[in-house]
């Protein structure tokens, strides 16, 4: 009786003990760490009420370990619409996992936590709280960047109170690119001109509480980091514009350099928001050479009604405090006539050839020093290609001309859409162009305004051409192409058609439905002189229903080298997770996260992974999450 009562304590309390063991051995189960919940306190602040921002998540043993509690902000982003933009916090809570060699056992018990931050007083708004939490690996080498992550969001609105004043709040003052009709080739200048010309700067003052003024000193320095001669550029208007429109505004010259103030003799301020507040223009020396200068924003004051001073806002956005005017070369007026265009290039690519008997009168020492657009003493084909380029990239600043009517020797010189659009998804399509070319035939210059459409010109292609015939095209901000249609070799050439393929692509997500045109026709004949040419079908409707769901595009290019683009579409605004991944599933890098309008959009992926380390050559797949949508697209990537 004994020993049957003692077998039987001896299981129950062996049952305890076996438990009791399990429950202390490392489990190999997978753990997690998830991101639970974003609050703000008070609920609803006034702008007098210090505010407290806090996330909440859980962990799935006592061996995770939270390593890193961030925020960063408030910080803009940008809108379109007149009143002012939201400010966002970015919280990261980074959680690193259990380290595999820990002798002590860990406990699989849920253990929430808890992070605040205190963010003090905000300026009455919009805000929004876009929280991760990110799982690292234990392992500072491991192949994996990220293990898992999740996420929380909240939104919050801050009224304002006229029972406090207002805080001083934060601002930032920084240069934005203006606008050109004559841009340089390269997408650093923030503004450029041409010898003898003006370039224009905007200041732009992003701020969270009112302002009063601000003073600030603009330092020119050139490629050497010395300051050039006031003679060679210098500020010769300021004016301020925008927000602190009825602002006046001093500003005085030393040498290149400007001294810059902004006030009111009226107590007016300039209300919380973003955009430009102040317009300086340069004159630059009729002799000055191609060459680019850059314009530091320095010592800079920014005040509120009251004359004291506002800190800068903290961020973490690139504000360059800098900006670069750019002195452009040789405008390709070939001919002198001021007007750069496809007569200069047919004259130049005549100037390139000439040679013996023929050099005297198709490339005099006249013709031959504007045809150098390179500078480098010789013409080539070389600068047929500079040239071409310059002239597709700018606008002459010449009025539109309008397609002539006429019949040129040999034939008809003419131009049209040649047949329907062709839709090849729901975002890109193509059309053909058609170019006829008379006997005498040099080149066609021309336009495809994208103005009146709900897409763009995305690039061009010419299709069953002589290898000597060449097209260069560029396609501008507005969506709109400026293209050049040339033939580079001598001679007279028969009578012929030219095909150009014109990819296209919808900007919108809606029903859609517009008009694309051809306007600027010119065409000149093999010996450079004006040619007549007819317009024929000059507009192109295009049309498209609404789409539906999420879409992603195929990337391009693919396979790729390094970099490729990866394209998406938005039927409405949504919250959008687009990441890449190995053929393991483990996670390589991530794109986009957070709130995205409704439309098309484009993510580049330069073939790293989320440290910036190199991926290796292999299958990739882009994956995109939209809500419970999940599209995913196949990416070869070959070193």
């Amino acid at each position: 009786m004994r020993r049957k009562m003692f077998l039987g304590v001896f299981r129950r309390a062996g049952t305890a003990a076996i438990g009791l063991i399990l429950l202390s051995l490392p489990f190999t189960a997978p753990a997690f760490a998830v991101m639970k919940q974003v609050t703000v306190a008070p609920a609803t602040p006034a702008s007098c009420d210090p505010v407290t921002i806090t996330v909440t998540g859980e962990l799935s043993d006592n061996c995770h370990e939270i390593v890193g509690a961030v925020i960063r902000g408030p910080e803009f982003l940008p809108c379109a619409r007149p009143t002012p933009c939201p400010a966002r916090f970015v919280v990261e809570i980074t959680v690193r996992e259990a380290n595999p060699l820990l002798r002590r056992p860990c406990l699989l018990i849920t253990t929430p936590y808890t992070r605040s931050f205190d963010v003090g007083k905000l300026a009455a708004g919009e805000y929004l709280v876009a929280a991760r939490e990110r799982v690292v690996p234990f392992a500072s080498d491991s192949t994996d960047s990220t293990v898992s992550e999740s996420f929380a969001n909240a939104t919050f609105t801050v009224r304002p109170d006229s029972t406090c004043p207002p805080g001083e709040g934060c601002q930032i003052l920084w240069f934005a690119p203006l606008p050109t009709r004559d841009p340089s080739p390269r997408e650093r200048c923030t503004a450029s001109a041409r010898p003898g010309g003006t370039a224009c700067l905007d200041l732009t003052l992003m701020n969270t509480g009112a302002v009063g003024g601000f003073q600030t000193t603009l330092l020119i320095s050139d490629a050497r980091g010395t300051p050039p001669s006031g003679a060679l550029i210098h500020a010769v208007s300021a004016e301020p514009v925008g927000r602190a429109s009825g602002f006046q505004i001093g500003w005085t010259v030393d040498g290149s350099n400007t001294k810059l103030i902004l006030y009111s003799t009226s107590g007016a301020s300039i209300a919380p928001g973003n955009g430009p507040v102040a317009r300086i223009c340069y004159a630059i020396a009729p002799d000055a050479l191609p060459q680019e200068f850059t314009i530091v924003n320095s010592e800079a004051i920014v005040a509120d009604p009251a004359g004291r001073a506002i800190p800068p806002c903290p961020t973490m956005n690139l504000i360059l405090p800098f900006a670069s005017i750019c002195v452009l070369g040789n405008a390709c007026d070939v001919n002198g006539d001021g007007v750069s265009d496809v007569l200069d290039v047919i004259r130049l690519v005549r100037c390139a050839l000439a040679s013996g008997s023929d050099s005297t009168s198709a490339c005099p020492d006249s013709v031959a020093a504007r045809a150098d657009c390179n500078g480098d003493g010789a013409v080539d084909i070389r600068d047929v290609i500079c040239c071409v380029r310059k002239i597709v990239g700018t606008s002459s600043g010449a009025a539109p001309s309008r397609p002539g009517i006429g019949v040129a020797s040999g034939g008809a010189n003419s131009i049209g859409f040649d047949g329907p659009v062709r839709w090849i998804d729901a975002v890109n399509a193509s059309v053909v162009l058609r170019v006829d070319a008379a006997r005498d035939w040099g080149g066609t210059e021309f336009t495809i305004d994208a103005s009146g459409a709900p897409g763009r010109v995305r690039a061009l292609r010419l299709l069953n051409a002589d290898p000597t015939d060449q097209l260069e095209w560029a396609v501008d901000a507005n969506g709109s192409a400026r293209a050049i249609l040339f033939a580079a070799g001598s001679g007279t050439r028969p009578a012929h058609t030219y095909r150009v393929e014109v990819a296209l692509e919808r900007v919108g997500s809606g029903s859609v439905s517009g008009v694309f045109r051809l306007r600027d026709v010119r065409a000149g004949s093999s010996a450079g002189d004006q040619a007549p040419i007819t317009s024929f079908n000059p507009t192109l409707q295009l049309s498209s229903v609404a789409v539906a769901a999420p879409m992603l595009l195929a990337a391009r290019p693919n396979p790729t080298s390094g970099m490729t683009e990866i394209g998406f579409m938005l039927p409405s605004d949504a919250r959008v997770n687009l990441r890449v991944y190995d053929v393991r599933g483990r996670l390589v890098r991530t794109l986009i996260q957070g709130p995205v309008p409704a439309g098309v959009h484009r993510a580049r992926w330069d073939g790293a992974d989320g440290r910036g380390r190199t991926a290796r050559s292999g299958i990739y797949f882009a994956k995109l999450e939209v809500g419970e949508t999940i599209r995913s697209e196949r990416i070869l990537l070959m070193r």
